[in-house]
């Protein structure tokens, strides 16, 4: 019995690395002047993307089917900005990681407005919000979820550790539409699932190999991770099963090579890779 082990083993592992390789076709790339981009997020109505700019300080505004350059705010008000989102108001919430806060932006266009905060918080990288309007940020520093309504924190969850609900170094942060939300918990190399309740209900990762997941898209019933130390993207499926994936687990820079991507935006049959690490944005078209 103990000569099938390492066979067993082999077999359990083998249809996480044999999933097929996505192939794609990139459409568009917009690098100029960028210095690490973390995260981005589609305006209300789609039509834009707006990157958080991490080392510049700032949100470079990009039109989301031509990547070209819309405009650019923040500077001088944010510090190493990550993540993005858009809450029920349309106002633009920027998880300002050095300022250890979330800034609320008015914005039209490339036109932006800084009229508010959310404030006590530790090294701020993923912000979300929940269908009920709940805004949910994740503190590196403390590796804890914090949980805002109408501004005022009401809730933390979460604290260092591996046990399930527990966090370490935890980045993204997401909300489905049913309410379930994702927390890409990077250095326990996985990503813990939580009902609306916010209680834990899975955690998957464990047998695809991560190394520092980052950021999240959830794109109707599937869901693209960035896996930035392995330089690739995982598509799954809502049950946590490995469909695909973009980039060969090297270095490199192509339409299916990256550098340490961060983060990831979707809406089918298009994906946009933050490849962090060229410092730069790419649309791709799975075919």
């Amino acid at each position: 019995m103990r000569k099938l082990v390492p066979t067993l083993f082999l077999l359990l592992a083998l249809p996480v690395f044999a999933q097929p390789a996505l192939r794609a076709t990139q459409l568009a790339e917009y690098a100029e002047g960028l210095s690490q981009p973390h995260d981005a997020a589609f305006s209300p109505d789609g039509k834009l993307i707006y990157l958080t700019d991490m080392r510049n300080s700032r949100i470079q505004v990009l039109d989301a089917m031509t990547l070209k350059a819309v405009g650019r705010f923040g500077e001088g008000e944010l510090s190493y900005p990550h993540d993005a989102e858009f809450d029920k108001a349309g106002r633009l919430l920027v998880a300002d990681t050095g300022n250890d806060r979330v800034a609320i932006y008015e914005v039209k266009g490339a036109q932006a407005r800084l009229t508010g905060e959310l404030k006590g918080l530790a090294g701020p990288e993923g912000v979300a919000v929940m269908p009920d309007g709940r805004v949910l940020v994740t503190n590196t520093r403390n590796a804890i979820l914090s949980v805002f309504r109408d501004g005022g924190l009401i809730r933390t969850l979460g604290g260092p550790g591996g046990r399930d609900g527990e966090l370490r170094n935890p980045h993204d942060v997401e909300a489905a539409g049913d309410g379930s939300v994702y927390v890409v918990d990077s250095a326990n190399n996985r990503v813990q699932v939580f009902d609306a309740a916010l209680n834990h209900r899975a955690s998957f990762g464990a047998g695809y190999g991560l190394s520092g997941p980052k950021y999240l898209a959830i794109d109707g019933d599937r869901v693209w991770l960035a896996d930035e130390y392995n330089h690739r993207i995982l598509l799954l499926d809502r049950q946590h099963r490995l469909l695909g994936v973009l980039g060969s687990g090297k270095r490199g820079r192509a339409a299916d090579a990256f550098h340490k991507p961060e983060a990831v935006l979707a809406r089918a049959p298009y994906v946009w890779v933050i490849d962090t690490y060229n410092d730069r944005i790419v649309l791709l078209r799975i075919d």
